[in-house]
């Protein structure tokens, strides 16, 4: 037990020690980043924030293994968004054009050791293709407003009158569904 708490506090010693030496992040490639740190990409500030660990400490036997979430902020000279991502089913999110995906959150919790100061995020972002755009939905799932949608070049954007959730279509069908009452204009 005191081997494995000293193990572990090793291992996020390195962590931190390993996290960004410059601040500057290099596009697809792994990199870790301390709570509170700023780092810097493509016109972007991240800060990683906050963290909430929920997961099953390392010398307890538990029921579900528990996850973590960090709060990242990625600001560029005329937005701020402000993302969270877990170690489970919501480890990627999208901002502007560009993928972020949490890989791990170290180090991983012990009862016997408060270890809040020296969280690390591993991340990894890319940028997507310009010639790719993700559907109206997942757009919206991954934080974009409903009004900032992206559509296709073809397809214009609209707003479902029943709940605001976005929806690309042609325009000869855009006057329709507004006509119906089914969408409601963005513009």
């Amino acid at each position: 037990m005191k081997y494995l708490l000293i193990l572990l506090i090793l291992i996020g010693t390195i962590g931190v020690s390993f996290a960004l030496e410059s601040d500057e992040i290099i596009l697809d490639e792994p990199f870790l980043i301390t709570l509170n740190q700023t780092a810097y990409f493509d016109n972007h500030d991240l800060v990683f924030s906050r963290v909430e660990d929920l997961r099953c400490p390392s010398d307890v036997t538990c029921v579900w293994a528990g996850r973590a979430s960090v709060t990242l902020v990625i600001q560029n000279q005329t937005q701020s968004d402000t993302i969270i991502l877990t170690t489970d089913e919501n480890s990627t999110s999208y901002v502007d054009s560009y993928q972020i995906h949490l890989i791990d959150v170290l180090p991983y919790p012990v009862t016997a050791k408060d270890i809040s100061k020296y969280y690390v995020a591993k991340i990894s972002i890319s940028k997507i293709n310009n010639g790719i755009i993700l559907s109206p939905l997942k757009q919206f799932k991954s934080g974009v407003k409903s009004e900032l949608v992206s559509c296709k070049s073809t397809l214009v954007l609209v707003m479902k009158n029943s709940n605001g959730s976005p929806s690309c279509v042609k325009s000869e069908t855009k006057a329709q569904l507004i006509q119906r009452g089914w969408a409601k204009d963005t513009h």
